[in-house]
């Protein structure tokens, strides 16, 4: 099996599963970073949200389901 990468076909082989798999890194590590931005700007608009709630004195959920849950704002239809 190893004397197969040393053949020329065997070698574009290689050259195929290493870029296959370098292409699957970059990939997982782009999905990974847009996952984390996403949630920090859901983590953003929570906090907006409940300060905004706060200051205008109204009942605030503060529970962690709470604060995801929409209101009746027209921002959430």
């Amino acid at each position: 099996m190893f004397s197969f990468f040393f053949t020329p076909l065997g070698r574009y082989v290689a050259l195929a599963m290493l870029a296959i798999a370098l292409t699957s890194y970059g990939i997982h590590i782009i999905r990974e970073g847009a996952v984390a931005e996403i949630e920090v700007k859901a983590t953003e608009d929570v906090l907006r949200r409940t300060e905004n709630a706060i200051n205008a004195g109204d009942a605030v959920d503060v529970s962690a389901d709470g604060v995801r849950k929409p209101d009746a704002y027209s921002r959430d239809k």
